[in-house]
């Protein structure tokens, strides 16, 4: 049987932000509330909430951590305590980003156990995501209640 490629909305609700004059942070709006990203001083901002760097690499340790929990528990393996350290690296010329991830464990882990478990960070959701191919299809519209991705600026898309 051949499987049809799917494409679905990750979120039935958008992710969405404002910015207002003579600020740096920034008010997303998420399902279940807000966050505010803000700029470090040497940037500019007051450094009230991560930078968008910061919330990037937040969702991969984030991810990273909750996905190897999941598996952990499935395995019923007595792993309580993970910790995950994230950083990036950006290269100008050419432009390219590195993203550097340590994990470790609070308790004794078999070489069997590490090995499964770093496939299964390597594989995490959003591991993938930022490893895979991504286009950012960006619109503009007067109207700010439209979805994502749509928009009547440009108009010939």
């Amino acid at each position: 049987m051949i499987r049809k490629k799917q494409t679905v909305r990750l979120f039935p609700k958008d992710i969405s932000g404002d910015i207002f004059k003579d600020r740096q942070e920034v008010t997303i709006n998420w399902r279940a509330g807000q966050l505010v990203l803000d700029e470090p001083a040497f940037n500019g901002g007051k450094d009230i909430g991560p930078d968008p760097f910061t919330t990037v690499l937040a969702g991969l340790a984030g991810c990273t951590l909750t996905t190897l929990r999941m598996y952990i528990k499935k395995k019923g393996w007595d792993i309580t305590d993970i910790h995950c350290s994230v950083n990036m690296h950006q290269q100008t010329e050419p432009f390219k980003t590195s993203i550097f991830r340590t994990l470790s464990f609070g308790q004794p882990v078999t070489d069997e156990q590490k090995e499964r478990l770093l496939w299964i960070a390597v594989n995490c959701p959003v591991a993938r995501l930022l490893q895979g191919e991504i286009n950012i299809d960006t619109r503009l519209s007067d109207d700010p209640t439209v979805p994502a991705g749509t928009g009547s600026y440009p108009p010939y898309i």
